[in-house]
């Protein structure tokens, strides 16, 4: 199996476990400021470790897409986290991670990367995934609140995964792009917490749940990363955004949320969209 779908597939399984975790812990009343900052404090230690593991902290002039991306980043979790307050996890994550749609329309604008009918096909089955998602969200008694933040959400990080491939192709390290990231991360949430003024939690779900997160979303990034590095960000990008079958899959087991006919649309439109994305 190619380098990029390996570590494509393990981006994939990180990261859909840290949304499945976003909405696991809303009943703890998770509070905003606290736990962006506790995420960012468990994100920065894992990624300079797996970037020193890989011997990759060299500076290029691509690391700044990196300090961008955390500015970015900061913003699109934050949408996620109060989008899946109010939505479903099983709506509104395949609408956050059909992202990867946004990536490819910038980097064929922008970058050239190629474009053919198949990946037309997909453009055309990502926006009918999206608007099949809408409509499960509203019906199922979702408010347009959550649904903006998760198309806000998903806007932010199309625009992520462009500047994670414009770093790499400047020579910046896969690893060292997600230390920037945490960096830029950490710069915003250290005084959106001040501001929020609320308490550090010092143990239980809202302790350790922003922990793991950052655990699991640093290590998404770096796979992520060295994907992009071995191929094209129009192939890795749709299998690692997959993340959201996972998630569904999850919040349907164990949240008991329900998988209506609009939802099962929206999931396999979305699924088609990675399918032909892949192939294409």
């Amino acid at each position: 199996m190619p380098p990029e779908i390996i570590f494509a597939l393990f981006s994939l399984g990180f990261l859909g476990i840290s949304d499945f975790l976003y909405k696991w812990g809303q009943p703890w009343g998770l509070r905003s400021g606290p736990f962006m900052l506790l995420q960012n404090l468990a994100y920065l230690p894992t990624a300079l470790t797996l970037a020193y593991l890989r011997d990759e902290m060299a500076w290029s002039a691509g690391i700044w897409f990196g300090l961008l991306n955390g500015l970015l980043a900061f913003t699109a979790f934050l949408f996620v986290l109060l989008a899946l307050r109010r939505g479903e996890a099983v709506t509104l994550t395949p609408v956050v991670r059909l992202n990867f749609a946004v990536t490819v329309l910038l980097t064929i604008t922008l970058l050239g990367e190629e474009i053919n009918v198949i990946k037309g096909i997909a453009l055309v089955l990502a926006a009918l995934a999206v608007l099949a998602a809408s409509g499960g969200a509203l019906s199922a008694g979702g408010d347009r609140r959550s649904l903006w933040l998760a198309l806000s959400a998903m806007c932010l990080f199309g625009f992520i995964g462009l500047f994670y491939k414009l770093g790499i192709n400047m020579g910046a390290p896969p690893a060292a792009m997600v230390v920037a990231q945490s960096v830029g991360v950490f710069c915003v949430a250290l005084p959106f917490a001040i501001w929020q003024g609320d308490p550090l939690p010092r143990r239980g779900v809202p302790f350790w749940l922003p922990l793991a997160c950052g655990i699991l979303t640093a290590s998404s990034y770096v796979a992520l990363a060295i994907a992009m590095k071995y191929g094209d960000a129009v192939v890795v990008a749709p299998i690692a955004q997959l993340s959201f079958v996972l998630t569904a899959a999850l919040a349907v087991a164990f949240l008991r949320e329900r998988l209506t006919l609009k939802k099962g649309v929206a999931v396999v439109l979305a699924v088609l969209t990675v399918v032909l994305f892949a192939s294409g």
